[in-house]
């Protein structure tokens, strides 16, 4: 047998990969958001840096403005250390004036004048300009002095190189450690990814110790060490093994039923097959071996036919569909009775039916098939161990109540013989597979011991009860079968009588 290679696929997704990936974008999203906002917040730093400076300057040369007491001029006694504060390694130009009634006192005389008029006294006012193709950032403030009726300007400004290069420093350094934020991220979250995976591989190595051997032990996976994030993908992993476990222990039960069941029927072809060789077929014994082949091969097919029947109702029952089947128990328990009234004329045994009127339908959750071969068997049971002269009644009906055997519990289906039942202590083991009811005084009975544990295998997968009573007067047996409702109400029960040529119907 060729051994059977699961491949990979060309690509396979990784989930440390994807994990990481999940992480790092929005950390990536939000180191720009703060390289953003950090632009922004170093701009107004510096900005407010050197405003800071320049504005000290304008007050220095403010502080010196005087008048004189003669002529009543004013005058300027400019301040070393008011350009001094504004040196710096960037080596920026800086630019004054002090104007008074439109003319400049000192200073650069192009230097642009603003609306002194709209102009706050004593208060320092800046604004962006240029002066000879460069930007420039001016600090202006108004001085009233005493006994000049006119309000004087005093303005430095100074370019702004130094401070775009100071700012591109600080943007470069937020950038370094935004990268190296993120690339430490991305480090550390590749190794903690890796740790916290770690359960994982733990568990595919218990996995790989299983099957090193060839085989496959499928019992559960151990829990206890499984993180809370996988632990319902490995209770699902559970429950599969133990469907599987329960599918292959059917699939060994069944061979083991087949090759225990199928010995004696092969040894009676065997030893009448040889028979026949042996006296030929124009003799007694010839003949009476042909008959005993016959029997056993009708032996050997219903055996056949009842094991195929209990490997299908040991199946895992399929998934639920969206739109559970509804069967017509009415309909379904006419065909099966009818179809097994050649058996009963055979057996010389009465077949009786009692339903709903005709045209009402009572309907059953479940697969249609499923309830006539459950119905079959025991209709065959019913037929096969009656006596001759006997009658089985099917009945069907809305509940339990409307049968007369207590409260309405569902859909109910039974079937009553009036043969030798079956004794009370023996009921719980005639569900069991082979067992035979030993009778003393009877003669050996055919069957295979599959009829009642078909029954209820097929009322376990139809979700179903299935209880044994004693038939009418304490004679025979009553097998009660309730099945899950649908829909559909339940008429008079009318009785239908399906016999033998010759007998009434009671």
């Amino acid at each position: 047998m060729a051994a059977i290679r699961v491949g990979r696929p060309e690509r396979v997704p990784s989930l440390r990969r994807r994990l990481l990936t999940r992480l790092l974008v929005p950390l990536g999203a939000l180191a720009v958001g703060l390289g953003v906002g950090g632009s922004a917040l170093i701009h107004g730093f510096v900005q407010s840096t050197h405003d800071r400076l320049l504005a000290g300057s304008t007050l220095a040369i403010a502080e010196r403005l005087a008048v004189g007491d003669d002529d009543g001029e004013v005058t300027v006694d400019l301040p070393a250390v008011a350009f001094g504060m504004l040196e710096s390694q960037a080596r920026d130009n800086i630019y004054y004036n002090v104007a008074h009634e439109g003319g400049v006192i000192t200073g650069y005389l192009d230097l642009p004048l603003p609306d002194i008029a709209a102009m706050p006294a004593n208060v320092t006012v800046f604004r962006d300009a240029s002066y000879h193709g460069h930007p420039v950032r001016v600090a202006a403030q108004v001085r009233r002095l005493y006994g000049v009726p006119q309000p004087v300007l005093v303005q430095v400004a100074e370019t702004t190189a130094g401070r775009r290069a100071l700012e591109v420093d600080l943007l470069l350094w937020l950038t370094l450690l935004e990268v190296a934020l993120v690339g430490g991220s991305g480090m550390l979250v590749w190794g903690a990814v890796g740790r916290g995976l770690a359960p994982l591989k733990r568990l595919r190595r218990v996995i790989d110790a299983r099957s090193a051997r060839g085989g496959m032990a499928l019992v559960p996976l151990p829990l206890a060490v499984v993180p809370a994030e996988v632990l319902p993908l490995v209770v699902a992993i559970n429950g599969l093994l133990a469907r599987l476990d329960q599918s292959i222990g059917t699939m060994r039960r069944f061979t083991a039923d087949a090759s225990h069941q199928l010995r004696t029927p092969l040894a009676v072809l065997r030893t009448h097959l040889a028979l026949l060789r042996r006296y030929g077929t124009d003799s007694a014994e010839g003949r009476a071996a042909l008959d005993d082949v016959e029997g056993a091969v009708k032996r050997l097919e219903r055996l056949l036919v009842q094991l195929l029947a209990l490997a299908r109702a040991d199946e895992d029952p399929p998934a639920v569909p969206a739109a559970p089947e509804v069967t017509d128990l009415i309909q379904v328990a006419m065909e099966v009775a009818a179809e097994q009234v050649p058996a009963a004329l055979a057996q010389d045994v009465e077949v009786r039916f009692e339903g709903p009127e005709d045209g009402t339908a009572l309907r059953v959750a479940g697969n249609g098939v499923l309830v006539g071969e459950l119905l079959g068997n025991l209709l065959d049971n019913a037929i096969r161990y009656n006596r001759p002269g006997g009658t089985v009644t099917v009945r069907v009906g809305a509940g339990a109540g409307s049968l007369g055997a207590g409260p309405a519990a569902g859909p109910v289906m039974e079937v009553e013989d009036d043969g030798p039942g079956i004794p009370e202590a023996e009921r719980g083991r005639v569900f069991e597979r082979f067992y035979r009811l030993d009778r003393p005084g009877e003669p050996p009975r055919t069957g295979s011991g599959l009829g009642l544990a078909i029954v209820r295998a097929l009322a376990d997968r139809l979700g179903a009860s299935v209880r044994l009573d004693a038939g009418q007067d304490g004679k025979g047996l009553k097998v009660t079968v309730t099945l899950r409702a649908a829909s559909g109400e339940a008429g008079i029960l009318p009785e239908i009588s399906l016999s033998p040529p010759g007998r009434g119907s009671g």
